[in-house]
């Protein structure tokens, strides 16, 4: 790694297929760590709220 670089990470405590699939979304859609792993929990509970709502 390059000195002085930021390097994001996902900071919190998730299974590792979890973390990857953050990183892979993250790195596909241009945007942060951070912002993925909100935008994909965002997907899965208005998922689940369709769900329920059936």
């Amino acid at each position: 790694m390059i000195r002085g670089v930021a390097r994001e990470s996902l900071n919190l405590r998730v299974p590792p297929a979890l973390k990857r699939r953050i990183e892979q979304y993250a790195e596909q859609s241009g945007i942060s760590i951070n912002a993925a792993a909100c935008m994909l929990l965002d997907e899965g509970l208005r998922s689940e709220e369709r769900r329920r709502e059936r």
